[in-house]
């Protein structure tokens, strides 16, 4: 009786791994390019449009103001650069007040609520309605995507996919807004991270230099080795049967004949 309770313990405990390994496997695994975990310090973040300064809490950054102003959280340099892997991905944030004042004004929503700059090519895209009214603490899983809401600073229309693409291969600069609400405010920003998109194995299309390079390349004739033309030798040439001749007088045939007897 106790070895058959031994054995099917067994048998649930294997199942049972098996099914949790199969769940871990089941599920997608992200790629992070970039994170802030405020862990220890503020990891380098910034502020935008705030004299009052950055203070770094519990797993967080925060900032405080008295008035009205727009101001921006400011990603440091691990989230910038060549980050061409994050289209279609996504860029993932917890933000809150730990206290605000709106003394008795709407909430702030005419502004972006989350900029990408690219310096290189002199464009920005923005967010507008991330942040809900009055709440207290949100989190958020932004589409790095030309569909997903984003906007050109510059005329208010949605950017195309090669918009999208250029900015996040040049990405100068990430900004969360802090700023809402026409009094006082503590906010703060927890958990970011950038989250890679999927693989793209689309085939390369060539441009027009390089295919008019690969034809050249076709059309040219294979290179000549001299190292094998050196090492093997030339194939032997049939010249047919040796025949020897002798050089001498008496067997000339085209010698005079001999004098006349008398």
């Amino acid at each position: 009786m106790q070895k058959s309770a031994v054995a099917i313990a067994v048998i649930l405990s294997l199942v049972l791994v098996s099914a949790q390994e199969g769940f871990v496997e089941g599920e997608k695994q992200e790629t992070v390019l970039a994170e802030s975990n405020f862990l220890w310090d503020d990891d380098g973040w910034t502020l935008e449009g705030n004299p009052n300064g950055l203070l770094h809490g519990s797993k967080m950054i925060k900032a405080a103001d008295e008035d009205a102003s727009v101001w921006y959280f400011v990603a440091p340099g691990k989230f910038v650069g060549a980050k061409r892997a994050a289209y279609k991905g996504k860029l993932a944030f917890r933000q809150g007040f730990f206290e605000y004042n709106s003394e008795g004004r709407d909430f702030n929503s005419a502004e972006y609520d989350v900029i990408l700059e690219s310096e290189a090519y002199e464009m920005a895209v923005g967010w507008k309605h991330v942040i809900p009214a009055w709440a207290f603490r949100s989190d958020h899983e932004l589409n790095l995507d030309e569909a997903a809401g984003w906007v050109l600073t510059s005329t208010g229309g949605p950017p195309s996919r090669p918009d999208m693409i250029r900015l996040l291969s040049k990405l100068s600069g990430i900004k969360f807004r802090g700023g809402f609400y026409v009094g006082n405010e503590d906010s703060y920003l927890m958990s970011v991270k950038l989250i890679a998109g999927p693989q793209d194995t689309a085939p390369r299309k060539t441009s027009l230099k390089e295919q008019r390079i690969l034809s050249a390349d076709a059309r040219a004739p294979p290179p000549i080795d001299d190292e094998d033309t050196d090492t093997i030798p030339p194939p032997p040439i049939d010249s047919g049967p040796v025949v020897i001749t002798s050089s001498s007088d008496d067997d000339d045939d085209t010698a005079a004949p001999p004098p006349p007897e008398l």
